[in-house]
């Protein structure tokens, strides 16, 4: 039973899990007062988060000292990168010099981490080594320290969401048939290509369920708590309110759709042999009714899945449901 739990701090809910093998030994979730991601907080809000970490650890009856806890891809630079085959000292280089031209923070400003995910076994002139990289800013990783520690918190780990997702959903796929997941939060949306303990590529969209809910907020005049409450009774229901929620939300949908769409088209490109034929869809976004079979619709040929990390886990009955909203806080769990 590894001697730490999994948090994971979203911009609309906090998640914490502590597991042991395939049971739930404590679980918590809460609500974000700030309804915004930690990097994007005031030191007040900060502040008062920490009390909200504090009561929601206690309540969930957590008693271990030590997490691991995730960044959201909004504040990383999380990218699988190809490169020429090269020793390790020159890939390094070559790493330091993309991230030059691809992160918008000086290099004294930001945090780096890379592993090699595939290095080809024989050189014949065109093969590539696929490095998967992650940059952090320091400030940003200082922040969950310095908040991890005025709860009385020890960081083993702090990670970005990607390596999370994959840790979750790889056991039930292979290397040979990957799949895609889709995890839709309230801010943005991850797409991975992941087989069983490998990374294939990923990408962030920077929009996810609230603004969807902006979305209906303007098409029909709405609050926002009233747009939130008509997204959760209609969806993408074809046979309510005249089909307009659909037409509301296709724009934002489709955007998601148009990006998920480039990654499998890549991925075909560069494994001709191979596709991807499954989606996997988790996070909060993944209720809302009608995504299903407009994914599939739009996806020809893909099956779409709901995500749910639960499935072959022991977990108390109330939270059995929520399995789709927790797989980033199990994956850092493990």
């Amino acid at each position: 039973m590894p001697a730490y739990f999994g948090l994971d701090i979203g911009s609309t809910s906090v998640k914490l899990i502590q597991t042991d093998g395939n049971r739930v030994k404590a679980i918590g979730i809460g609500t974000n007062p700030f309804g915004k991601p930690i990097s994007a907080m005031t030191n007040a809000e900060k502040i008062s988060m920490t009390d909200v970490l504090r009561t929601l650890i206690k309540e969930s009856g957590i008693r271990l000292d030590k997490a691991v806890a995730s960044i959201s891809e909004s504040s990383v630079f999380s990218r699988v990168l190809k490169f020429p085959v090269m020793s390790t000292p020159e890939l390094s280089t070559a790493i330091k010099w993309e991230l030059d031209q691809s992160v918008p923070f000086p290099p004294s400003e930001i945090e780096t981490s890379w592993s090699v995910l595939e290095r080809p076994e024989k050189f014949e002139g065109n093969e590539k080594i696929s490095v998967y990289v992650v940059a952090v800013p320091t400030k940003i990783s200082e922040t969950y320290v310095q908040m991890c520690e005025l709860i009385g918190i020890e960081l083993v780990r702090l990670e970005n969401e990607i390596p999370a997702l994959n840790r979750t959903f790889g056991p039930v796929l292979s290397n040979e048939k990957p799949a895609a997941v889709l995890d839709w939060g309230a801010s943005g949306t991850n797409i991975v290509i992941s087989g069983k303990n490998k990374l294939f590529s990923n990408f962030y969209v920077p929009v996810g369920g609230f603004a969807l809910t902006k979305l209906i907020a303007d098409a029909f005049g709405l609050p926002l708590d009233q747009a939130e409450s008509y997204k959760r009774t209609y969806g993408l229901a074809k046979d309510q309110l005249e089909g307009k929620m659909v037409v509301a939300l296709k724009p934002v949908i489709d955007n998601v759709v148009g990006e998920l769409r480039k990654l499998l088209i890549a991925f075909k490109d560069e494994y001709q042999d191979n596709s991807i034929n499954k989606l996997i869809l988790t996070g909060g976004g993944s209720y809302l009714i009608g995504l299903i079979p407009y994914l599939t619709d739009a996806l020809g040929g893909v099956e779409v899945v709901m995500g749910d990390t639960f499935a072959s886990m022991a977990v108390e009955a109330k939270y059995k449901s929520l399995g789709p909203v927790f797989p980033i806080a199990n994956g850092l769990s493990q």
